[in-house]
């Protein structure tokens, strides 16, 4: 069946802020979204480290909201400078596993579950990995949390998180970045854009690579978005 196939990151900035695009497209074409998790954030870093190697936080910030339009939230700030800091980490690889754990729930709201977790960091200010957020997906999903901690504690689980992981770095091949989506059409991966990209021009790509695929054409060249770094530098 055809569907979109999006890698993704948990602790990915720039893809909260490319998420009120991929919504749109989501409703727009009316397919099913399959949804992989990065490791954006190998090894894990604590908040308080983050701010000490890039303690510019407000200029990353303003750029964020100068590309995306999408502004990150105060309480994640706050976070970044509270007496938590230290004892609150950036863990791809861990967020992957709570990512996987949660749409393994609910398989049909992948893209809507990435969205979740990356809001709760950037927008909510909340370590991602603490019970709260896990009961307030519970709540939101209708689903027990002590299924979740139990998947989560399930050292089998951990290892098909992982090799998820490493299936979206195949995937990706040399170029590994984040967000990254495709037009899967009988089995064939056709890549639409990487990287921060404009609704417009990642709609347009859709289209296009829609139509060449229907047309037994050679899809057009990917859609290479802004390649944009954890401190707000884009290129």
């Amino acid at each position: 069946m055809a569907h979109f196939l999006y890698i993704s990151d948990v602790f990915c900035p720039w893809c909260y802020g490319f998420s009120s695009n991929i919504a749109k497209i989501k409703q727009e074409f009316s397919l099913p979204f399959e949804v992989y998790a990065g490791a954006l954030v190998e090894p894990a870093v604590s908040l308080e480290a983050r701010v000490k190697h890039s303690p510019n936080v407000q200029a990353f910030i303003d750029k964020m909201y100068s590309v995306t339009g999408t502004k990150i939230s105060e309480a994640y700030t706050d976070l970044l400078y509270s007496a938590k800091a230290s004892g609150i980490f950036m863990d791809s690889r861990k967020g992957s596993r709570l990512f996987y754990v949660l749409k393994s729930f609910k398989p049909e709201f992948a893209l809507e579950i990435m969205e979740f977790l990356q809001f709760q960091f950037y927008g909510l200010g909340k370590d991602v990995f603490s019970e709260e957020v896990v009961h307030a997906f519970a709540e939101k999903y209708a689903v027990e949390s002590s299924a979740i901690f139990k998947m989560l504690a399930d050292e089998k689980v951990s290892e098909e998180a992982y090799d998820e992981t490493e299936k979206g770095f195949d995937i990706l091949g040399e170029i590994v970045l984040y967000p990254t989506l495709y037009y899967v059409d009988n089995g064939i991966n056709h890549f639409i854009s990487r990287g921060y990209v404009e609704y417009e021009a990642c709609r347009q790509a859709v289209v296009n690579t829609m139509q060449a695929v229907k047309n037994n054409q050679q899809p057009l060249t990917v859609l290479m978005g802004k390649s944009c770094t954890l401190d707000g530098k884009c290129e």
